[in-house]
């Protein structure tokens, strides 16, 4: 008669799900490397070529005429610089002027924005972004400061981010200047609106057809001229950008 074999039970293995967790965790570990090794490469080589570019930034800086390193640091810093953000194209002044507030904030640290920037406002028409005379000319002069290049190159990565129309108004105090240059504070005021407008639209290819240059001597003053506080306020460049073109009454 022949033997009944007995069946044995197969064991049912509990920790199978070990080995496919633990591959999971593997390939998930595995895949964070890759991005951070590759996140790394890449902030890596930038620094490397921002680096590279400021380095020869000082360098052209400390050489040659004032005005051939002016020339040369502006074309630079053009190329380096990228517009911030998106302009509100439906936005009215208020939301213009959130907009450039926040790209300058994001752009400029506390300093440089203290210095270069007096205010920034809005009212029916537009957007004014006033800057400090003092930080961007000489005393006396129409000639742009080599430091403030930078500072203004941040604006101009506002103005590039929308194709509406710009005024650039120049600003004195009421301290009369007599000079060869300047006969009166009406073509100090011009010349230097007008430095701006040049620089824009040499170094950072703007469009000429955008912009007015325009002189108020001292006759639109912010404050009244009664302190050096107050006369230093007075002496500015404000960059309108215009919003509402039909109630410009220019």
């Amino acid at each position: 008669m022949a033997k009944k074999h007995k069946k044995h039970q197969e064991h049912e293995n509990h920790e199978r799900w070990l080995v496919s967790y633990a591959d999971f965790i593997t390939l998930l570990f595995a895949f964070f490397v890759v991005m951070y090794a590759t996140s790394t490469s890449n902030e890596e080589k930038q620094k490397e070529f921002e680096d590279s570019i400021k380095l020869n930034l000082h360098l052209v800086g400390r050489g040659g005429s004032d005005g051939d390193s002016s020339d040369s640091i502006g074309a630079l810093m053009a190329e380096l610089e990228m517009p911030v953000g998106n302009f509100p194209k439906k936005g009215g002044p208020r939301e213009t002027e959130d907009y450039v507030e926040r790209s300058l904030e994001k752009s400029m640290d506390k300093e440089q924005k203290k210095k270069a920037i007096q205010d920034v406002y809005h009212d029916a028409v537009g957007v004014r972004i006033a800057l400090a005379a003092s930080t961007f000319f000489p005393e006396g002069s129409a000639k742009l400061k080599m430091s403030s290049l930078e500072s203004l190159d941040k604006v101009a990565d506002v103005l590039k981010t929308n194709q509406k129309r710009i005024i650039v108004e120049g600003h004195t105090d009421d301290i009369p200047i007599a000079d060869n240059s300047f006969p009166s504070n009406w073509e100090l005021a011009g010349g230097r609106a007008s430095a701006v407008v040049r620089y824009l639209v040499k170094y950072h290819k703007m469009d000429p057809k955008r912009f007015v240059a325009l002189s108020y001597g001292d006759q639109k003053p912010v404050v009244p001229n009664d302190t050096d506080e107050h006369r230093a306020m007075n002496r500015r460049i404000e960059i309108f950008i215009v919003t509402d073109s039909s109630k410009l009454d220019i």
